[in-house]
């Protein structure tokens, strides 16, 4: 059955102090750690929110970060074969008199997920789960991925994104 230790369980907050829990210095109230799942792939990330959806813990709050590659869904910086990266920091800029109509709709997928936890339908879900919904709500799945961290008990990404310091620091781990 589930666990008793985080927000998977039935809702209800544990007294219990382990070593996996840590006090907040404002007080007495515990908070459960965040969980980084790091994999070498994105196709290894697939493989196992496959394995997580089919466990109890599959209502555990979770968000996979990916590149621009896997979870852009406008669709010229999408189909381009030059650098995403710098196309879609160029559209967020408005560089020429255009901006990204997905980045501002990115509340709609994350308000989504967030909406689904709190009725508990929220279940693991993979990169092109994420992508899917993005496109049919019009709301950036790359970003909505990142404010997805805030609430997620587990965070899948590949390797690099914990161990590159850059990456570390820009996506705030």
């Amino acid at each position: 059955g589930p666990c008793t230790e985080c927000s998977c369980s039935s809702g209800k907050k544990t007294d219990k102090n382990t070593s996996n829990t840590k006090k907040k210095e404002n007080g007495d109230q515990s908070f459960i750690p965040k969980i980084f799942f790091g994999t070498r792939t994105h196709k290894q990330i697939s493989q196992i929110t496959r394995e997580l959806k089919r466990t109890a813990y599959s209502s555990v709050p979770m968000t996979i970060l990916s590149s621009r590659d896997y979870t852009c869904i406008h669709p010229v910086v999408s189909s381009s074969v030059g650098n995403r990266n710098e196309m879609c920091v160029e559209l967020l800029e408005g560089k020429h008199g255009k901006s990204c109509l997905y980045y501002h709709g990115v509340h709609k997928l994350s308000e989504h997920h967030a909406l689904r936890s709190a009725h508990r339908m929220h279940h693991a879900w993979d990169i092109e789960d994420l992508v899917s919904l993005g496109k049919k709500l019009h709301a950036c799945a790359y970003f909505a991925a990142r404010e997805l961290m805030v609430g997620a008990d587990i965070v899948f990404c590949p390797y690099n994104y914990l161990l590159d310091p850059q990456i570390r620091e820009s996506v705030s781990i």
